[in-house]
């Protein structure tokens, strides 16, 4: 009986108990008799009532099952988890969409798959006023382009554009590309940009804008992989919850944490590792991955915490991934007597026996483990040993997509030669910087640094050796300032610094040592040796300005004042002198 029906129950029962009180304190004494009798039927009465409340609470409190209030009766549980499969899509298109925006803030996209019923391509995502509902899948545009890195121009195609987006007033000076999406191999969709000036997006912007059809095949891949194993079985829709709820954009530690509930949620364990192995810095492939670290560490504390390192071979931790296959022993000293957990050398202290263990699988390569640990030999279910398999593969996927997100957003924002950031994504970092100052009510100091006589460089010694230069330049800026600072390569030689609440004067140090360790480093490559000194020009939010493009311009000013002044120095703009206050002239 469902707790709404025993409600009702006791409801009608408490009505009555109480009509039978009131009618026993009305009994006239020539009844004593019936009173007597009342009385003990009353008794009976309240045992009765106490004992359904008791019941009502019961029922009322206990946990509601999975096809509970929130799944409607007569709803299966694939349908639940088809519907977490589809969440992790939608976030997946949502994700090409808002990355494709961040590399271009001009651009407009949409994705395509095909449906093979209607013989077309019809759109996934992307606004239904800006791009066609369908495509034809013979329109000969789409097959001449799909997979060439030219870009379609409409003042060449305009019968071929009009196929492909909505009849509109066009200037002639738009462009789009097309990027494929594949499925095993075979062509599944595409993704589609538009720039509304093909001179708003760089060869290189859409060179990158260009790979985000290889991030859609490899999310449609992986998302039918979970299909496969997940479908039908309900308990596993949790593992779709948790990677549709999974942030790429973050660092790598929070899907770690992610995963931890997850594996909580599923697991009696008494401790969690889950380590993942170390590229050395070594090129050989074979010195790759000697020594995993530990990335995940839960339950019982021991001394390989969060970023403890360890050898990768003769490991327990490091057989899954050695061997590629999991791990299940009530016993492992007994069943793998010439291991140690971690190291050899490490204490007998912590004395687990029933082991469980699992490799994380990325690109088709063993990169991980996931160990789960008791200190008694109760043994894991052969429904543990599946589960964590499925989670295993899960992990390794939603640890492949943070990286090919990250490869494509660091190529979006990031320098190809110097690595740090590069002149679209200073603007953006500068502008937010601004508001940040502007509440909290901070100040900053604004940078711009020009390698002095640079094209000598370039010139004497060869574009390699100059690369080189700015390769090392860059490091030392990095190097000589705080993580929270923000540093870009501005131009070709140029360099802009933001220095995070403080003060230009406060700054002088830092920019002097910068200006300082340039001069002071032996460049050298091919056995060629070299000196180069750079300028430097300083502006201060808001003292000097609350514009962006001001406070640039100042410290442009003061950087081209310094090297008036014979370069290697920095140079604080002065608002009341046009030359600048001059901080420690070389």
């Amino acid at each position: 009986m469902s707790s709404m029906a025993n409600l009702k129950t006791f409801t009608r029962a408490l009505t009555v108990f109480c009509l039978a009180v009131l009618f026993y304190f009305f009994i006239p004494d020539s009844l004593a008799h019936l009173s007597g009798l009342l009385k003990y039927i009353l008794i009976i009465a309240i045992i009765v009532i106490l004992m359904m409340y008791n019941q009502i609470l019961g029922s009322l409190s206990a946990p509601q099952s999975s096809a509970g209030s929130d799944v409607p009766d007569g709803v299966p549980d694939a349908v639940t988890t088809q519907s977490s499969t589809h969440n992790l899509y939608e976030n997946l298109k949502s994700l090409v969409i808002s990355t494709a925006k961040s590399i271009n803030p001009d651009c407009k996209s949409a994705i395509y798959v095909i449906d093979p019923g209607k013989q077309v391509f019809t759109l996934q995502a992307g606004k239904t006023s800006e791009f066609a509902d369908s495509i034809p899948l013979s329109n000969t545009t789409v097959k001449k382009y799909i997979n060439k890195p030219k870009k379609l121009h409409q003042k060449d195609n305009p019968n071929a554009w009009t196929e492909l987006f909505f009849d509109q007033t066009w200037k002639g000076s738009e462009c789009a590309i097309f990027s494929p999406v594949t499925l095993h191999g075979t062509l599944a969709g595409f993704v589609l940009i538009r720039v509304d000036h093909f001179t708003d997006a760089t060869d290189r912007e859409m060179g990158i804008l260009k790979q985000l059809g290889e991030f859609v095949s490899f999310g449609l891949e992986n998302l039918e992989s979970l299909e496969k194993h997940i479908l039908g079985e309900d308990s596993k829709s949790l593992i779709l919850e948790i990677v549709s709820n999974l942030d790429f954009k973050s660092d790598a530690q929070n899907i770690f944490n992610q995963f931890k509930y997850l594996l909580r949620t599923f697991f009696k364990y008494d401790r969690l590792t889950v380590s993942l192995r170390k590229d050395t810095e070594n090129r050989r492939k074979l010195d790759k991955g000697v020594s995993s670290i530990i990335k995940l560490a839960d339950g019982e504390k021991d001394d390989f915490v969060e970023g403890s390192e360890f050898p990768t071979n003769g490991s327990l931790h490091g057989l899954p991934v050695v061997s590629r296959t999991s791990i299940h022993t009530t016993d492992w000293r007994q069943s793998h007597p010439n291991m140690a957990r971690f190291r050899s050398s490490e204490p007998d202290e912590y004395a687990f026996q029933s082991v469980l263990a699992s490799p994380i699988i990325i690109e088709g390569e063993s990169r991980g483990s996931i160990v789960l640990e008791r200190v008694d030999a109760q043994p894991f279910s052969s429904m543990d040993v599946n589960d964590l398999d499925l989670i295993g593969q899960v992990l390794g996927s939603a640890l492949r997509w943070r990286y090919e997100y990250k490869k494509i957003y660091t190529n979006a924002t990031h320098d190809g030669l110097s690595g740090l950031f590069n002149h679209q994504t200073f603007k953006e970092r500068f502008s937010d910087e601004i508001q940040r100052a502007a509440r909290f009510q901070q100040k900053m100091a604004v940078m711009i640094f020009d390698l002095d006589k640079f094209k000598k460089v370039n010139d004497t010694l060869g574009h390699q050796y100059g690369d080189y230069v700015i390769q090392t330049v860059s490091k030392i800026l990095q190097d000589n300032v705080r993580a929270v600072d923000v540093v870009a390569r501005y131009g070709g030689e140029e360099f802009a610094v933001i220095l995070i609440n403080t003060t230009a004067v406060m700054s002088n140090m830092v920019a002097q040592r910068i200006v300082d360790n340039i001069a002071d480093y032996e460049f050298s490559m091919d056995g060629v040796d070299t000196r180069v000194t750079i300028s430097g020009g300083m502006s201060e939010y808001p003292t000097h300005s609350e514009n962006t493009k001001e406070l640039i311009e100042l410290a442009d000013q003061a950087m081209y004042a310094t090297k008036q002044k014979g370069g290697n120095g920095i140079i604080i703009h002065n608002k009341d002198e046009k030359t600048g206050e001059q901080v420690n002239p070389a």
